[in-house]
């Protein structure tokens, strides 16, 4: 399995059955066989996590599938503007939170395989995705997060609080091998917040921090000081658009 970072919070997994693209936001892709399945995600309709490139990528593989927050919203126009036809729209399925789904596969050499998927509600915008890929689980937070500030009030602190561990509750002692989660500089001494309930939640096997913008010392940060208490996730530092690492 490949990790590699597109940009903003943009990733991609290449496994041995398809080829996973998360928020993809702009950059390039990892060079991929053109005929092995490639599942595209968008959490929801936020600048760091859709883009209409992402409907360019049928011309250049030959078996896309997209799987769209329901929030995203493409009416007529917008498919005129994105060039989307007929055909693309047949390849898209838009989907709110709760949902539980196999995507069947069909590889390269004609054998038949299927990722299980589901849908995770989030604190704030859109879905986050939870797919099971031949026995290990991926996890892509999206906008779930532990939204808290410094200069919140002690209500609203309760509030988002309580509200962001309701929704945690889907992911509860379940094996995680790759997690996507939030780590926000902008939230000051809770920036980590969020990334440390999930690895307090589930056990996570490789955790890859996204959300840090410009604020790549952040992640080398967190992930020196977890090592040095020899805590068990491995923290994937993927840090500028192109880096990718092997599992």
């Amino acid at each position: 399995m490949r990790v590699t970072y597109t940009g903003q919070c943009g990733y991609v997994v290449e496994t041995g059955i398809a080829n996973i693209v998360f928020d993809f936001c702009g950059g390039k892709l990892p060079e991929m066989k053109e005929d092995m399945p490639l599942l595209v995600f968008v959490s929801h309709d936020g600048g760091h996590h859709f883009s209409p490139e992402i409907f360019s990528f049928i011309s250049e593989y030959q078996n896309v599938q997209y799987f769209l927050s329901h929030d995203i919203l493409l009416t007529e126009e917008l498919q005129r503007q994105y060039g989307i036809t007929r055909s693309v729209m047949k390849k898209i399925s838009f989907l709110p939170e709760g949902v539980r789904r196999v995507i069947p596969l069909r590889g390269e050499n004609g054998e038949n395989d299927y990722i299980i998927m589901e849908t995770i509600k989030t604190c704030r915008d859109g879905i986050a995705w939870l797919l099971n890929v031949a026995g290990k689980r991926i996890y892509y937070a999206g906008d779930m997060n532990w939204w808290v500030w410094e200069n919140d009030s002690r209500q609203i602190f309760n509030q988002r609080t309580a509200r962001f561990k309701h929704y945690m509750e889907t992911l509860y002692d379940r094996d995680i091998y790759l997690a996507f989660a939030n780590l926000v500089p902008g939230q000051g001494k809770y920036s980590c917040l969020g990334i440390e309930y999930l690895l307090n939640t589930a056990p996570v096997a490789n955790v890859v921090p996204m959300g840090f913008d410009e604020h790549a010392e952040e992640v080398l940060t967190y992930e020196r000081e977890r090592r040095t208490k020899s805590l068990p996730t491995k923290v994937l530092s993927l840090l500028k658009p192109g880096e990718s690492s092997i599992l």
